[in-house]
């Protein structure tokens, strides 16, 4: 058995990844919930999740869009949360 491995997904990053990239977003006027992966940059490093986070612009209010340099790309509504990865035994 080896064990799986991910990548991180901002481009030229040769590190793996530690954390699956979630986009969470309650809109407060239809009362619809999304929790979904960002299809943008599904897997990301510790060091790029940090940078991601103290480089983020907005207000992290309910239905906002979060400018972050590395993922949501989309610029959809909702924040981010980083989901731990374990490697997987494949």
């Amino acid at each position: 058995m080896e064990r799986g491995t991910h990548r991180c997904s901002v481009h030229g990053c040769p590190s793996l990844a530690s954390y699956e990239v979630m986009l969470y977003d309650f809109d407060p006027v239809e009362g619809a919930v999304a929790f979904v992966q960002d299809a943008s940059c599904p897997t990301i490093c510790v060091e790029h999740a940090i940078a991601n986070e103290r480089m983020a612009q907005g207000q992290r209010l309910p239905h906002h869009v979060i400018a972050y340099p590395y993922t949501n790309r989309e610029r959809v509504p909702g924040v981010n949360i980083y989901l731990e990865l374990e490697p997987a035994l494949v």
